[in-house]
């Protein structure tokens, strides 16, 4: 600054004023030092309130106003300024001022500019400032609180990032770069961050970050993924947006902390507690006294829990009463004093009590700092498995010993190592001493060869081989047809192979058997060319593969047309598909084939065929096929025609003149009971009786023949089911004094049928129930609606039907045979005449029934809509 005198003295008055007016008025600490004592000409109010001082100090010298300057750099900084000219500006200096008698420490931003005058010559100093020592203050707590959240962050290897959402930059701290992979120099962009993050995990952050900036949102930003910076690591970000007045998100920002050892912490535990609940083993953790806090699957399926909470119970209640004492007395000792105890105790199942034995590890759990026993760790073997593959071995051993082929091990040399019983007298060995030798010794010469070039390179390649060979008897030298399978042993644990095994047949007698076979089968191909009937043979798939001259001659096909399924062709079209299906049904059950079918023969003419066939078995059990023979029945059916004809007509001629002789028998016992002969009308109402059963004979016998010619009329109509069931019930209860007709009627519906042959099945049902049940008292009729079907069953509790027998029982004239023949008469057609009412109707009937126990006679007809 330069004034336009020449000293103080020569100071214009009037500038002076200006300046000082200046200086007073100005809202910065301002002072005017004069000379080089630097004699305070001027100051305002705000430097002296900053000084501590008053005008006094106005006259004085620098030095003489602020004493508490001495030591400071002040005096000597003014000093400098008024000798070189040069100014000097100061930022953020500290200064140490006497205040109310008390030194305080100040920082101010000041300069010390030299005055000059027009010769360049200095006369004073202007000392101006601007006192901040509450901003300096303010920021050294700030950078204190940084410091110390730094720190906190750093101990807590934690990171911070803050995005600028309008300028879509990223500050980041150097933990939250080196977490994702940046060097810590270098700029960050959203789009950077993105770049280090797994790529099955973005998708996910995205998501977490548009809810965090979302207005409508705002949720706070907490997420775990993946960065794949320097290497993979994960990572859990934690954060929020701030919105401004027009609630925009300007601003998103957060921390973020290392959590891959606790992942990788997490993942072990999951492998270990995933190794646990899928062990095979019982697992199990408790408390010192016993109490279960855990039990894995395997644990719960064993005793036979169905879920955790169950299975959390005393120890001791998972024991067989037996070994609970041995928890106290052996057990828990043991652990205090070992750690841990291994043995085998009887677990008793949850559900059925059955015992279980398991081989028990269990380990003591102590706290880590007192050793102070805290619980028990128990690992369970079930042990049932292991000891019946024991019992199985101990058999499979017996199996072999008393195997009547010759079973022997060998090791890799071929030296035998053991042979069975069947082995040693098959060879001729005295003692198992002279077994072991090379197995080439147990074989004849020629067969050695075989052994080196074939056997032994096919059981190293391919693990076995299979063929016939001569063995040698030890004594006589005696060459052995046999059959030989071999194969190699291999060690469980590396797969290599360490020696071989062979299971030898004796076949001396199937060679034998074989030739007997061959003269059979020539004896059997002589025996069914004379022959009358046709004999047919198949295989295991009900396929033909013989058929002898009879049945070529009867048909007309060659045997290769025969063959397969190709002998159907001879059979009638109509009759086609039930000869086959009978045939097939037979075979799978592996039964006595029986059925009937028509040919048409070389001559033009139809032949009644009856074919039965027995399956087949070879020695060993197994299935092999059929054998049968088919009959030529056409005259017996003829004869059957003609009896049918005559039963027909007898039984006509004779319905008339038994409806008189019932009529006149009837009239007879009504005079007798007028006069009083009360036992001659006894004896004619039973009379009455046997002339009811021959009429009911009677009419059985005119329904089979209309039901053989196809003339059995039904008359249908509607009828309410259950009404029909309870009339016919009413009717037959007043039959017997014995049986009580139990009703249990659930079929409330109209049905479209023949309400009297219907009924007259219901009869022969109930009646028949009522005749086989002699030592019983009840007999159940139940009726109830399923599948659209009305179904009707009647249950008794007499003698039953054997199984062998149930087919036949709706046979035509089948009945009861045997010892109990004349027991329960009849002529065996109620049955059959039921079933072929049934189903003319459209419906089923069958019959469930076991021999000494009773039988359930069932039968069911659709239900139709009325139109």
């Amino acid at each position: 600054m330069r004034i336009n005198n020449t000293g103080s003295e020569e100071f214009n008055t009037y500038s002076e004023n200006i300046f000082r007016t200046l200086i007073e008025e100005s809202p910065l600490p301002v002072g005017l030092y004069v000379g080089r004592e630097m004699v305070i000409s001027v100051v305002n109010d705000t430097i002296l309130k900053i000084w501590g001082k008053d005008e006094s100090v106005i006259g004085k010298t620098y030095r003489e106003a602020l004493p508490e300057l001495e030591g400071q750099p002040f005096f000597k900084l003014l000093d400098d300024v008024y000798t070189t000219g040069i100014p000097y500006h100061a930022k953020e200096d500290v200064c140490y001022l006497m205040v109310n008698g008390e030194l305080r420490r100040y920082y101010f931003n000041f300069a010390f500019k030299p005055l000059k005058t027009a010769e360049g010559k200095i006369w004073g100093i202007l000392n101006t400032g601007t006192d901040v020592t509450d901003l300096v203050l303010m920021r050294k707590q700030l950078e204190e609180a940084e410091t110390r959240t730094n720190f906190a962050l750093d101990a807590a290897g934690m990171g911070t990032w803050d995005l600028d959402l309008i300028n879509n930059s990223v500050t980041c701290d150097n933990r939250c770069k080196e977490l994702f992979g940046f060097p810590k120099d270098g700029l960050v962009r959203y789009e950077d961050l993105l770049s280090h993050m797994h790529p099955d995990d973005i998708a996910r952050v995205d998501i977490a970050v548009m809810n965090a900036i979302n207005p409508q949102v705002k949720e706070n930003y907490d997420v775990t993924y993946r960065t794949v910076g320097y290497k993979l690591r994960w990572v859990r970000c934690k954060g929020r947006a701030y919105f401004d007045d027009n609630n925009k998100a300007y601003r998103f920002a957060g921390t973020v902390i290392d959590i891959t050892p606790e992942i990788n912490t997490r993942d072990e535990q999951q492998k270990l507690l995933f190794l646990i609940e899928n062990s095979s083993d019982f697992i199990s953790l408790s408390t010192w006294d016993g109490k279960l806090t855990y039990l894995n699957t395997a644990g719960r399926q064993m005793m036979g829990f169905n879920n955790m909470e169950d299975a959390l119970q005393d120890a001791h209640h998972y024991l067989m009463p037996t070994e609970v004492d041995k928890i106290n007395q052996v057990i828990l000792p043991a652990m205090l004093k070992n750690g841990r105890w291994s043995g085998e105790l009887l677990y008793r199942h949850a559900v059925t009590g059955q015992p279980i034995p398991g081989h028990v590890n269990t380990l003591l759990i102590k706290d880590p700092l007192t050793e102070e026993p805290l619980g028990r760790a128990t690992v369970v073997r079930d042990l049932r498995n292991e000891i019946a593959l024991k019992k199985e071995q101990q058999n499979l051993i017996t199996v072999v010993e008393n195997s009547a082929d010759m079973i022997v091990v060998t090791d890799l040399e071929g030296n035998v190592t053991y042979i069975n019983k069947a082995g040693q007298q098959l060879i001729g060995a005295d003692n198992i001493e002279e077994c072991y030798k090379k197995a080439l010794g147990y074989f004849m010469p020629d067969a050695t060869h075989l052994l080196g070039k074939e056997v032994r390179p096919n059981m190293l390649k391919n693990g076995a081989w299979a063929g016939e060979i001569q063995c040698r008897h030890f004594k006589t030298g005696e060459a052995i047809p046999a059959w030989l399978n071999a194969f190699t042993v291999n060690d469980p644990a590396t797969g290599e192979p360490i020696g071989f095994a062979s299971v030898t047949r004796d076949m001396r007698a199937e060679k034998a058997a074989q030739q007997a076979l061959a003269q059979s089968e020539e004896l059997f191909r002589k025996i069914t060319i004379a022959s009358p009937a046709a004999l047919w043979m198949t295989d295991i798939n009900s396929q033909i593969t013989y058929v002898n001259e009879v049945w070529i001659n009867w048909t007309g096909y060659s045997l290769a047309e025969q063959l397969g399924a190709g002998w159907l062709k001879a059979v009638v079209e109509e009759d086609r598909t039930t000869a086959a299906n009978k045939l097939t049904s037979d075979f799978e059950r592996h039964k006595f084939h029986e059925s009937q079918f028509r040919i048409k023969s070389t001559d033009g003419q139809l032949r009644y065929i009856i074919c039965t066939g027995n399956p087949q078995y070879n020695t060993h059990g197994a299935f092999t096929g059929y054998i049968g023979a088919c009959v030529d029945i056409t005259e017996l059916k003829q004869l059957q025609r003609q009896k049918d004809d005559f039963i027909g007509i007898a039984s006509h001629e004779l319905k008339t003149p038994v409806t008189s002789i019932k009529a006149y028998t009837q009239l007879l016992e009504s005079m007798m009971r007028k006069k009083g002969d009360l036992k001659e009308a006894g004896m004619i109402s039973k009379m009455n009786v046997q002339i009811n059963r021959l009429t009911m004979l009677i009419e059985d016998l005119l329904d089979v023949t209309k039901i053989t010619s196809g003339r059995l009329q039904f008359h249908q109509t509607w009828f309410n089911f259950n009404q029909m069931m309870q009339e016919v019930v009413e009717d037959l209860q007043r039959t017997t004094a014995k049986h009580t007709l139990i009703e249990d009627f659930n079929a409330d519906t109209e049905i479209y049928s023949d309400k009297d042959r219907v009924g007259q099945v219901l009869i022969n049902l109930i009646t028949n129930a009522i005749k086989y049940s002699p030592d019983s008292d009840e007999i159940i009729i139940r009726t109830a609606i399923e599948n659209n079907e009305v179904q009707v069953s009647v249950q008794d509790f007499g003698i039953g039907i054997a199984q062998d027998k149930i087919d036949k029982v709706f046979e035509q004239f089948y009945r009861v045979s045997g010892d109990k023949e004349h027991t329960f008469p009849g002529l065996g057609l109620g049955l059959y005449i039921s079933s072929e009412i049934i189903k003319r109707e459209g419906g089923k009937i069958w019959v469930d029934s076991v021999e000494g126990k009773g039988s359930k006679f069932c039968f069911s007809l659709p239900i139709k809509a009325r139109v």
